[in-house]
């Protein structure tokens, strides 16, 4: 009985000792590296073309277009940059993307008014730096006064959807000259396109807002047109938003 006992003891007693582990072989833990982070790109100041220049000759092409060179200064932890240019006329956007230089040439249409800026962008993150937006006018032949820039529209932003209880909306806007004359501006607003002809109260403003007024159910379509002290004028493009 003895030897039976002595035998269940020791199997039992290699069975603890195999199951348990042991202190010494080490630690199943993971060890994580530690994270890598990558700063922001910083943002580009604008060189060239200068912020309203009236008459920005560029290098003529042809008879209709010249090559503009846009240039900035490079900002830090910076690998490459988007520049962005619009014409202003026809909102038609030109972009050039992953520019590794801090300059670029682009061929536009002479007499012409184009808005610019420049994202920075750095490789290892996600995260830009957008510069401030600069306008100017490509050189034109016969152009003496320039008009003034089209009118950027504000509020409501296009598509907005107003509740069925709003019976009244006030639009806004900003308008600039190269020459910086001063300016007037007529709202265009109706329910069709934003091209019908404004009533007599909503012409010659001085102010870059207006309210009017509006019923549920409807949309509404409006733009601006922006008057020098020479008669020249130009035309925001179209918004439009709804009251339901």
């Amino acid at each position: 009985m003895k030897k039976v006992f002595f035998k269940y003891f020791a199997f039992a007693s290699l069975f603890i000792i195999s199951c348990g582990g042991g202190g010494d072989g080490g630690s199943d833990d993971v060890i994580t590296p530690p994270v890598q982070t990558v700063d922001p790109p910083s943002v580009a100041m604008l060189t060239s073309p200068t912020n309203n220049k009236v008459c920005e000759e560029g290098t003529s092409v042809s008879d209709s277009q010249s090559s503009v060179n846009f240039q900035w200064t490079a900002g830090n932890n910076t690998d490459s940059y988007d520049l962005r240019i619009t014409n202003l006329n026809s909102n038609q956007v030109i972009n050039q993307t992953n520019i590794t230089s801090t300059n670029k040439a682009v061929t536009l249409s002479n007499g012409k008014p184009y808005s610019w800026k420049v994202t920075s962008k750095r490789n290892g993150t996600s995260k830009t730096a957008e510069s401030s937006t600069w306008k100017f006018y490509l050189s034109g032949n016969g152009i003496s006064n320039y008009p003034p820039y089209p009118s950027t529209l504000i509020s409501p932003s296009s598509g907005h959807v107003y509740s069925s209880s709003t019976s009244s909306v006030e639009l806004s806007w900003d308008g600039s000259h190269p020459e910086n004359s001063s300016l007037t501006y007529d709202l265009y607003i109706d329910k069709t396109d934003g091209l019908q002809e404004p009533i007599s109260s909503n012409k010659n403003l001085s102010a870059k807002f207006k309210s009017v007024q509006v019923s549920s159910g409807k949309s509404y379509y409006w733009r601006v047109k922006a008057t020098d002290s020479n008669n020249n004028s130009s035309y925001s493009i179209v918004f439009s938003f709804r009251v339901d």
